[in-house]
């Protein structure tokens, strides 16, 4: 699924299916027909996200891997 970035506080229901209550700067994943019906609902809701990309416009944090052990030399 793909995600998009929440621009405004929302929340809403639709065939007993519940959206939100969602806060602004936080990404959220849904159907490209259930954004399509969230932006109707309330424009500028949601914006999407490239692939890799969190709400915030920057790339996730890469994991810090730190070298342990190797070779000892004596």
């Amino acid at each position: 699924m793909p995600g998009y970035a929440v621009n405004h506080r929302y929340g809403s229901k639709r065939d007993g299916q519940l959206f939100g209550p969602w806060e602004a700067d936080t990404s959220v994943d849904l159907t490209e027909a259930d954004a399509e019906w969230v932006n109707r609902d309330s424009p500028g809701t949601l914006t999407p996200l490239e692939p890799g990309v969190e709400a915030d416009g920057e790339a996730p944090a890469a994991k810090d891997r730190q070298h342990r052990g190797g070779r000892k030399r004596s």
